[in-house]
């Protein structure tokens, strides 16, 4: 089983980040932290990883500065907005289509 949570730790390992980095990105609000109980060390969730991951290739690989990968993630959250509500368009248009067929 994958684990769930990742200690920041974990996260300056896994990229090769620095502690300041990893300190901007949560500054400008590009990830975040969940405090799974009071008074410890907060943790990144897995889908807060996905968002590392991203941003680290758009860095890295593509040379994106900050404020490009600001736009670029804001940018892909509106795209995966869409796509779900396309999916429930056509899951509703499917069952509407099942209700006008006759069997």
């Amino acid at each position: 089983m994958a684990q769930e949570y990742y200690y920041r730790k974990q996260i300056v390992e896994i990229f090769e980040f620095d502690e300041e980095f990893l300190e901007s990105l949560e500054a400008e609000e590009l990830i975040h932290t969940v405090e799974l109980t009071p008074g410890h060390e907060p943790v990144f969730p897995v889908a807060e990883v996905e968002r590392i991951r991203i941003i680290s290739n758009l860095i890295n690989d593509l040379e994106v500065n900050l404020p490009g990968v600001e736009v670029i993630m804001g940018m892909r959250e509106n795209m995966i907005l869409m796509q779900r509500q396309f999916d429930r368009i056509l899951e509703i248009l499917v069952q509407e289509l099942k209700g006008r067929i006759p069997q």
